[in-house]
């Protein structure tokens, strides 16, 4: 929880205090004192931050300081308020005030606000007794008490606090949409299934207020969605076809899709993984939980758009029903498909979201959302989340959306010679145009089923999940994706 107030109302009965200032910035002139001369006695570094203690009556305080650089980045405050959250935990701080000494946020506030919102997620659910043992005869222990702050944020005269309520109210809308995605992400396979996603999806369905429709294996058969059956057969965890709808604009008949790899688990098929490779695929749902997060944003923000949202979850499994290397399937599209990789089984679930979507649904434009290639965090790392998009207002959007969320992307090639990898000598389509400009030609068989439509897609297989704590993130999902699909919405319909 966040307050806002005034820096002249300042009254610091919080044990807990920190100091955001800007290098070689004027201090605002309602700083309290005591802080000044504490900041005095420390020597900052710019990106760094630093703790003083002091003991009055018997009642110890801390105040922490951090020095932001001379040219404010999204980067420099991410990892500065990362520290701040770090040194909060230690000292297991409940309420705390955060004074901002000058205006070197000016344009950064909101990203301040969403960090803060986050500073206490993380995955913790199934953590008991650890690694020591269970014993009956000893009294129950009491249960870890979580970090949970509360934040004061005292801004000074230059802020307009009415805007900055503003601010604070997006921020906390996107922030409960972020969390939501990396709850989803987070939950093991074993509980996660297509069911269970689609549960959830339901409950935040009703409690944001838009539509949605799910359809269960019967169905999905009947409606024709023959590549997404092809690989969820092979599970015994039936799959659900999910559709969103949020209309709320109706000065305009433009329709925007979102659709999500909803893959809630990837064993890989009958090309399986390694173990190593198995054993965070739990994970391969990001893009279902992104656009289920996105459209919870969109509904709570009172957005006006029109935007559906559709989501094929199943797990790819090995069994006595699943598909093979080799086979030749239909699609919704009428284009058959050349499997040559059970473990390229994510594009082919999307092939038939993405064509429901613009030809059931009529979307205007199309953006796609998936952990898709290995390649994606060859060429980028996992803090950019590569997009490949044949329509440049799309593009437009994205990087706006970048720009705004701190969440990195960089355009890959969408050349038509490129797509020419995915030509099957068997059937329309191969499933795979092999490791060669991976993330591209991946993209580029999305495409192949977008029915011509406007299309952007976002490959998040490198950002979509951490394996350790960075300033972005928390171990585990990142929640990347919610933010960026938010805002790129926003921007398509000029909100």
């Amino acid at each position: 929880m966040i307050t806002l107030k005034s820096l002249s109302s300042a009254a610091l009965h919080s044990p807990v205090t920190v100091v955001l200032l800007g290098e070689g910035r004027s201090r605002a002139d309602a700083l309290p004192k005591a802080l000044l001369s504490g900041l005095d006695a420390l020597a900052l570094k710019p990106g760094k931050a630093e703790a003083l203690r002091t003991v009055t009556e018997g009642k110890v305080s801390t105040a922490l300081y951090g020095l932001l650089p001379k040219e404010v980045t999204y980067d420099a405050l991410e990892e500065l308020v990362a520290e701040l959250v770090k040194q909060l935990r230690a000292c297991k701080a409940s309420q705390v005030d955060v004074l901002l000494a000058d205006d070197a946020l000016l344009a950064l506030t909101g990203a301040l606000y969403k960090q803060l919102l986050l500073a206490d997620d993380g995955f913790d659910r199934y953590q008991t007794t650890g690694l020591a043992p269970i014993n009956a005869d000893k009294p129950e222990q009491e249960p870890k008490q979580p970090f949970k702050p509360a934040f004061t944020v005292y801004l000074p005269a230059a802020f307009d606090l009415a805007a900055e309520q503003g601010k604070l109210k997006e921020a906390n809308q996107m922030a409960a949409g972020i969390r939501q995605a990396r709850r989803l992400v987070n939950e093991p396979a074993n509980v996660m299934t297509p069911a269970y996603l689609a549960e959830e999806a339901l409950k935040l369905a009703r409690e944001h207020g838009f539509d949605i429709e799910v359809y269960d294996e019967q169905q999905i058969q009947q409606m024709g969605l023959t590549a997404f059956w092809s690989v969820a057969k092979g599970s015994d965890e039936p799959p659900r076809f999910l559709v969103m709808r949020y209309m709320n604009n109706p000065d305009t008949k433009e329709l925007l899709a979102l659709v999500g790899k909803g893959l809630t688990y990837d064993s890989g098929g009958y090309a399986i993984k390694p173990a190593a490779g198995m054993e965070t695929m739990f994970c391969d749902m990001g893009g279902a939980a992104a656009v289920i997060g996105a459209m919870s944003v969109l509904a709570a923000m009172g957005a006006r758009v029109n935007v559906v949202a559709v989501v094929a979850a199943c797990e790819n499994m090995i069994s006595g029903h699943a598909y093979h290397n080799g086979d030749i399937i239909p699609s919704l599209a009428g284009k058959y498909i050349e499997v040559v990789n059970t473990d390229a089984e994510g594009r082919i679930t999307l092939a038939d979201a993405i064509t429901y979507a613009a030809t059931v649904l009529n979307a205007d434009k199309i953006i796609d959302i998936a952990t898709l290639t290995g390649a994606v965090g060859v060429a980028l790392g996992h803090e950019i989340t590569g997009v490949v998009a044949d329509d440049e207002g799309i593009w437009q959007a994205l990087q706006q959306a970048s720009d705004a969320s701190g969440d990195k992307v960089w355009r890959m090639p969408h050349f038509d010679h490129l797509a020419k990898h995915n030509k099957s000598d068997r059937a329309d389509i191969k499933n795979s145009g092999g490791r060669p400009a991976g993330t591209a030609t991946a993209a580029l068989f999305c495409r192949a089923f977008a029915c011509g439509k406007p299309w952007g897609h976002l490959d998040i297989a490198g950002t979509a999940y951490q394996q350790k704590a960075s300033a972005k993130a928390p171990l585990g999902a990142t929640g990347v994706g919610v933010e960026l699909l938010t805002r790129a919405a926003l921007t398509l319909f000029d909100e």
